[in-house]
């Protein structure tokens, strides 16, 4: 009786190790999991706001090539074709751009803890869309030249007006953008200023700057002219 009792005693002790031990595997492989689960989370969130870093980069070099556009065509008081399929280009790529920033801003928020993420203050993203609007503005210039047939566009009255204030916004987002890298990101570059952007989520900083200066030209208007 003792041996079978013992028996049974050590049948008992055997099985609570089996499951001590199935539950110390299972334990390992959901934290595994989840510590991969996490790894991939951050490799996402850290991809999509290095293409926000692109972004922001692609916006400061356009628009620096449209200021300089924009300041020879207003000297010169005319602009060539070629030039302006350029600067329609890049306002066409630059609104893509912020409406993207826009985009993985969401997306960012949505992802955050409310008390620690970066807040835009906004509800008229559309309205403000600035870029979209000159975007417009130089395709309705661009049909009306190739209905003229003129190899140049005078500018004059509106149109002048218009690239000034063109001008206007490209110089004073410059001057930002400049002056936040010179400020918060002095002497870094290359990788280590893209980890850092990334790493301090300054790329929505850049994107309210963009955001605010767009806010004092909401009220401009510009001249659609339509072909038939």
């Amino acid at each position: 009786m003792i041996c079978k009792a013992g028996g049974i005693c050590l049948i008992k002790r055997m099985k609570n190790i089996d499951y001590i031990m199935l539950i110390s595997v299972l334990l390992i492989v959901s934290v595994i999991v989840n510590i991969y689960a996490l790894f991939k989370i951050n490799n996402y969130k850290y991809k999509i706001e290095q293409q926000s870093y692109i972004e922001i980069e692609d916006i400061k070099q356009r628009n620096e090539s449209n200021m300089d556009i924009l300041s020879k065509s207003i000297e010169n008081g005319s602009i060539k074709n070629e030039e302006l399929l350029k600067l329609y280009k890049n306002y066409d790529v630059i609104t893509s751009n912020i409406m993207d920033l826009w985009q993985q801003y969401g997306a960012y928020t949505q992802n955050s803890l409310p008390i620690f993420y970066k807040k835009i203050k906004t509800n008229k993203i559309m309205e403000n869309d600035i870029h979209g609007k000159i975007k417009e503005y130089m395709s309705s210039v661009l049909n009306r030249e190739m209905t003229n047939e003129k190899s140049k566009l005078q500018l004059q009255n509106e149109d002048l007006q218009s690239f000034k204030d063109m001008h206007e916004i490209s110089s004073r987002i410059y001057e930002y953008l400049n002056k936040f890298n010179e400020e918060t990101l002095q002497g870094i570059t290359g990788e280590d200023k893209e980890k850092k952007v990334i790493k301090e989520h300054y790329w929505i900083d850049m994107l309210e700057g963009i955001y605010d200066i767009s806010d004092d030209y909401v009220n401009l208007q510009w001249k659609i002219q339509l072909i038939e």
